[in-house]
């Protein structure tokens, strides 16, 4: 009985698998595209399944209706993007088309229309509308209205490649989309050190160039602008308000340690025989720490260059501590591990040089500012 119960439930589901396999479900749904690939998919495996034969008959009928009517729906309205629309219409005909090409079994149900002229001639059309919104763009001569521009153009190579003077107009666009950031040179002050920020300045300026690729950006050093005579949109200016090295400080803690079963000495029995003897080694051990807090403040600000307006001011704050630590002891040297023996090979150390410490504080507002202008910039792509 069980076997009975059994047998009726896999084929009910093999009869559920094989209906949803055909398409039925999806075209009832009306989900014409995946109902028409179901059933194709099917008659390929089984050219005489007739839930697939009638999904298709019944399926292919009614999705190339509903396209057709809604491509005359957008020849006549004054939709802007109505040559997109249609061209994505003619592109599901297309597909259902080269789908039942490939099918004998579907063949033989359906001779499928090919609408590939239609396509062309939609995509063209789609093109040249896209190349006049780009042209109208490109008469406002801004920044904004050359980045729209720019898109526009973009969008008509996707549907034609046959466009007379695109490379010119991509390249007009893009120059008008481009928004020109001077750097300024970064200045340091410091009330007792003797500092050089060559290193920062150095990285920061190759970091721009590169964030610049692939974007509506250019920088330029001042040496660049003069050279070729560019006239900037903004001006990053970037100066360490301060840097500071505070005082150094030592902290040491002694603490007794002491290890037990380590072989103290020998002993000899009376049949002349050797023993180790065991017992409890004990040091005093002393670790010293040094420190050295190092902090400094960036001050991060673009100006608009025409107006001289501020439009992005923050204060990056950041700190570095340098530690170096040894350690001595006074015992037996077998009551150490391993990591404190290492510790008492270290000596004491002075702080590195100034510069060192301040190119080590560098490293932490790099971070900071890379972000900063990450944000400014945002939405910067091409």
């Amino acid at each position: 009985m069980n076997i009975f119960k059994n047998t009726l439930i896999i084929m009910s589901m093999a009869a559920l698998i094989s209906a949803c396999a055909t398409g039925k479900n999806a075209f009832d749904k009306g989900n014409y595209q995946t109902a028409i690939d179901r059933a194709v998919n099917r008659l390929q495996a089984n050219p005489n399944n007739k839930k697939a034969k009638d999904v298709l008959l019944d399926g292919y009928r009614v999705a190339s209706n509903y396209s057709l009517k809604r491509i005359e729906q957008f020849k006549r309205s004054t939709d802007t993007y109505k040559w997109e629309k249609i061209f994505n219409e003619y592109a599901v005909l297309n597909s259902y088309y080269r789908d039942i090409q490939r099918c004998p079994a579907c063949m033989d149900l359906i001779t499928p229309t090919e609408y590939m002229v239609e396509q062309d001639n939609a995509a063209q059309q789609a093109a040249n509308v896209q190349l006049a919104l780009g042209k109208d763009a490109l008469t406002m001569k801004t920044i904004e209205t050359g980045r729209q521009a720019y898109t526009h153009f973009q969008s008509a190579l996707r549907f034609s490649n046959n466009l007379p003077k695109i490379d010119s107009l991509l390249d007009e666009a893009r120059y008008m989309g481009t928004l020109r950031v001077l750097i300024e040179p970064i200045p340091i002050h410091s009330r007792s050190l003797e500092l050089t920020n060559e290193y920062f300045e150095n990285r920061m300026f190759e970091y721009f160039k590169s964030y610049s690729q692939n974007r509506f950006l250019d920088f330029y050093t001042p040496d660049e602008a003069e050279q070729y005579n560019v006239q900037p949109d903004q001006v990053i200016l970037m100066e360490f308000d301060d840097f500071v090295l505070g005082q150094a400080l030592i902290e040491s803690k002694t603490v007794e340690v002491s290890r037990d079963s380590v072989v103290v000495g020998t002993y000899t029995d009376k049949e002349d025989v050797t023993h180790d003897v065991y017992g409890t080694v004990e040091a005093e051990f002393s670790r010293h720490k040094k420190t050295l807090a190092s902090s400094g403040v960036l001050n991060f600000e673009i100006k608009d260059a025409y107006s001289n307006s501020t439009v992005v001011h923050r204060k990056l704050v950041s700190e570095d501590v340098w530690i170096h630590e040894w350690a001595s002891y006074n015992g037996d040297k077998r009551a150490l591990t391993k990591e404190e023996l290492a510790l008492t090979k270290e000596k004491e150390l002075p702080p590195p040089p100034a510069q060192v410490l301040f190119s080590s504080f560098i490293d932490r507002i790099y971070s900071q500012v890379i972000d900063q202008v990450q944000r400014s910039y945002r939405g910067s792509e091409l």
